[in-house]
Formats: structure tokens, sequence, C-alpha cells
């Protein structure tokens, strides 16, 4: 076929040609003319083979997805954030930061199983004091003609959780190691422009006697000092807690026990009213420095907190002298913030019972100063475990006295 237009394209051609020659009277004007028109013929017909030759295989849209039938379909975005919560929960119970997943807001996205596990480290780590009356700011009474009844205030505190132990080196490292010096939303707003000052001996950020920004090799379990009481409230945040009040100190120590109508009666130490040199790491117990946190159980609270009393003086969220005794008002720099309990290095006993009160700046970095954390019951999701089991029949004989007459 291509043969018979091949000739069928030159017979027109010569017509075309003596047509030219006729018209322009010229043989050279008629030939140019000639060629042109064949060449643009020619082109003409290339260009219409080639767009035949591929329309027949049209590409993709480029709004069509590609089929791959090699690669697995993703998975749900649901899934991998699910995924993700889950990590950052393991995390946080890895860091001690088990309070955070109890709070409302996070518990509901937060697993079962995870949720227990949270549940269990709060009761090993921390102990559950009952909301109740307790006398604040009860001072020394040397004068015999002051009624008992005016010194110290009585203090309405709420339930909480406060932890058994003084906070560790090895807690607190936590706290360095993921950022908490770098962290401002975890800090006082007035303190933030002096965080460049707490570092440690080699000029890391952490409390002021590490080094490298670590704790000294062997004292791990030993309670942290030389951080101030912003790095310790910082600290609590981080954790999901608070530093104590006054109030709630005292209470956890003295555990007062409530008398009808009147004063209720609260321990001097809180393994009783004699002083016992060998329950705490007084001056006297001969340690002249810290010791680990689980030494002197003996000493312990009635609620199981362990060493309320020596080793270390504990910040509490109060500024010193908030709970004074009416009996002994104090004019008082409002920096100051109070500290409770005595450390290894306290000489008299009188400084280390559950009513005497001592205070600082809240910059200072003492090596005989550190702390512990608390967080209210309110603040945490129901624990189940605790919850009264309540009977269908205890249920019918509670709605028949109801409406017995």
């Amino acid at each position: 076929m291509n043969r018979y237009v091949v000739g069928g394209a030159g017979v027109a051609s010569v017509v075309v040609l003596m047509s030219l020659t006729w018209l322009f009277g010229s043989f050279l004007w008629a030939l140019s003319l000639t060629v042109l028109i064949a060449a643009l013929g020619g082109g003409f017909l290339v260009y219409r083979q080639f767009t035949q030759k591929f329309s027949s295989h049209p590409s993709p849209s480029p709004s069509a997805p590609e089929k791959v039938s090699s690669r697995k379909a993703a998975p749900p975005a649901d899934t991998d954030n699910a995924k993700d919560s889950q990590s950052l929960a393991r995390k946080m119970l890895d860091q001690g930061r088990y309070t955070l997943l109890l709070r409302p807001q996070i518990a509901e996205s937060i697993p079962p199983k995870l949720l227990q596990r949270a549940q269990v480290m709060l009761d090993d780590e921390m102990t559950l004091v009952p909301g109740g009356e307790t006398i604040v700011g009860k001072g020394a009474n040397d004068s015999p003609d002051l009624p008992d009844n005016l010194d110290g205030r009585v203090v309405q505190v709420e339930g909480f959780y406060l932890d058994r132990y003084q906070v560790t080196n090895e807690q607190y490292h936590q706290f360095v190691e993921n950022g908490g010096y770098e962290q401002i939303s975890l800090w006082d707003p007035e303190i933030v422009p002096a965080l460049l000052d707490f570092v440690d001996l080699t000029g890391e950020p952490g409390p002021r006697f590490w080094k490298d920004g670590k704790y000294l090799s062997g004292q791990a379990q030993h309670p942290v000092v030389g951080v101030c009481w912003y790095e310790a409230a910082a600290y609590a945040r981080w954790v999901g807690k608070r530093l104590p009040t006054d109030p709630e100190w005292v209470k956890s120590g003295g555990w007062p026990v409530p008398l009808p109508g009147a004063r209720p009666i609260q321990r001097k130490f809180p393994w009783g009213e004699a002083f016992d040199q060998n329950k705490c790491n007084l001056w006297g117990s001969g340690h002249g420095a810290t010791v680990p946190v689980e030494k002197y159980d003996e000493g312990m609270s009635v609620g199981g907190a362990n060493q309320l009393i020596g080793n270390v003086w504990e910040w509490t969220s109060s500024r010193f002298g908030a709970w004074q005794s009416s009996s002994s008002p104090l004019v008082l720099d409002a920096s100051m913030r109070s500290i409770r309990g005595g450390a290894f290095d306290t000489y008299f006993e009188t400084q280390a019972t559950c009513d005497f009160q001592s205070g600082d700046k809240a910059v200072a970095r003492k090596r005989n100063i550190g702390f512990r954390c608390a967080i209210g019951i309110c603040d945490l999701i129901p624990d189940q475990s605790m919850q009264a089991e309540v009977h269908p029949a205890q249920v019918e004989t509670q709605e028949l006295a109801e409406v017995a007459p």
C-alpha cells in the first residue's frame, strides 16, 4: 500500500510543478515552492504517525493512584498514634513519672495494663495521708502562762499522697538526663534568668556537688542535695507531682489523732514522743553525712514515710513563717522557704521534731537540704482497689432502712 501512496505523491508533485510554472512563468520559482509544499506535507504525515503510535498506550493520569502489588497497605493513622502513646507511657513509667499517667486528662488514653502498672508504682512509692486537722506553727511554749490551746494553728488538710522516701540522686539524674534544665515550662518564671547558675562543680547543669552531670559513685540511693527550692519544684512538676505544703508535711509526720470537741493530739516524732537517735540520722548518730534513703526504717511514720526526721532537711512549698505560732509572730524575708525535719548535721533534737520549722533562701544550694514530693488525691483518678464493694443485699438493706418509719 505504501508503494501506491508514494507513486501517487510523485504524480501529484509533477502536476503541481507544471501548474505553478504556468502560473508564475518561472520554472525555478515553481520548483522551490513545490519542494516547500512537499516538505510540509511530509512533516505532517510523520507527526500523525507518531501521535497514532503512542495514543494506543496512554500514560497513567497524574491524579490516578499507582498500583503496586508488592507494597503492603499502610497502617491506619490512629494505630500509629496508639503505638506512639503506649511507647511514651512506658518511657514515662521507666522514668518514675507514673502520677502523670494517673491524671484524669491522660488516663483515659492509656491502656488498662499500663494504668495498673502506674497504680502499683504509686502504692509502692507513695504513702496515703488521710485528710483532717493538724496543728502547725507550734512553738517551744516556754512560758508556763501560755495555754496549750493557743500554741499553734489548727489547719484542715485534704487527703494526699507523699513520697515514702526523699528524692534520690538516681531519680534526679533522670530529670537532668532528659533535659529538665532546658524545659522552661517546668520553672517558675522569675528564676529563668538564673538557670545558667544552677550547675555542678564542672559547670554542667545539675546539683551543686555533682561532677560532669553525674552524682558521686556509690550514692545513687542517697538523697539528692545541693538543689535549691526552684530546682526541687521543677523536678516535682516534671514527675507530675509538687512539693508538700507545711501543714501536709507536719500531718504526715505527727499523724494527728482527732478528738471530739478538742484539738487533735499529734506526735512529736514520727515514732512517738521520746527522741531516739537510733531511729534517725542526726549529728548524734555519728555518720557525719547522708545515708541511703531506705535506712532507719525503725523511725518510719505511721503512714509509712521514711526519714521525715534526719538525713536532710526537706523543702516544702510554703514560705518560712507562713504557719508560725500566733504567740511568736515574726517579720521575715519573703524569699525564705520553709524546710522541715533536720539533717545529718543537726545537733539539737529540739530542731528535729515534727513541729519545728526552719527556713532558708529559695536559691540556697546546700549539702544538707533535699526534698520529697506530694500530690493530692483529687488530682488522680480513683483507685479502684480502694473503693468499697457494695453487694446487692447491702443496697437493699440500706434502702429498706431509709424508707422504714
